[in-house]
């Protein structure tokens, strides 16, 4: 089986500590093995980067020989070039993983690292189902007269707005007495519309698992 691919953070730390190496070179050309064994890689992986890391070869920091051996590296052009590139990848993956972690979790998983991989975030929500599964195996559920008081101030909040709605659109009471009628009843129906949508988002939520009484 092949060993994964180091993270963009383990190949960055790794040029980083090259750097003082390569820039006490000065202008020295070295030619591929000892550009490989500089950078803490071996030939193939250097090989690879020169063939498939955009910009690298455009960038003067190597010339390849003829027919495509004898390559030429300035050591640290090749090196800031690398660091480089190993710094966009890995902003790259940190923003994939800050969006996968978003649409798996929303902000539940806030706190786990930027830089974790597709297979660290699962994993974290994994184990934030077990954590969530055994608080409510041991009762650590909302209470249905907890969530009754929550829905009836939210929904009492909600009445007083469209109530108060209603006195901004009519300040002085002038409305005839089958408008002011016709509008507290559309009021009213909303409320019940939206009264019944929140207790069934709530029902929803909870997986119908609300206690009753006292915990």
């Amino acid at each position: 089986m092949a060993r994964p691919a180091a993270s963009p953070a383990a190949r960055i730390k790794l040029l980083q500590s090259a750097l003082p190496k390569a820039q006490a070179l000065r202008s020295k050309v070295l030619t591929r093995e000892p550009m490989a064994e500089l950078l803490g890689v071996n030939w193939k992986i250097l090989k690879r980067w020169c063939d498939e890391v955009p910009g690298f070869e455009e960038s003067g920091a190597f010339e390849r020989g003829a027919q495509g051996i004898g390559y030429e590296f300035k050591p640290a052009p090749t090196v800031r070039f690398l660091i480089k590139h190993f710094e966009s990848v890995r902003g790259r993956q940190v923003e994939q993983a800050r969006r996968l972690r978003k649409a798996i979790a929303g902000s539940a998983l806030d706190d786990l690292p930027d830089d974790m991989s597709p297979r660290e975030i699962i994993e974290g929500v994994r184990a934030a189902s077990v954590v969530r599964e055994e608080q409510q195996a041991q009762g650590f559920l909302l209470r249905a007269d907890t969530a009754a008081a929550v829905i009836e101030q939210t929904f009492n909040r909600m009445l007083q707005a469209g109530m108060q709605a209603g006195r901004e659109q009519d300040p002085t009471g002038q409305w005839p007495p089958e408008y002011a009628e016709m509008w507290r009843s559309a009021i009213d129906n909303l409320i019940l519309a939206q009264g019944r949508a929140g207790e069934e988002a709530l029902k929803a939520l909870r997986g119908g698992n609300l206690q009753s009484g006292t915990a």
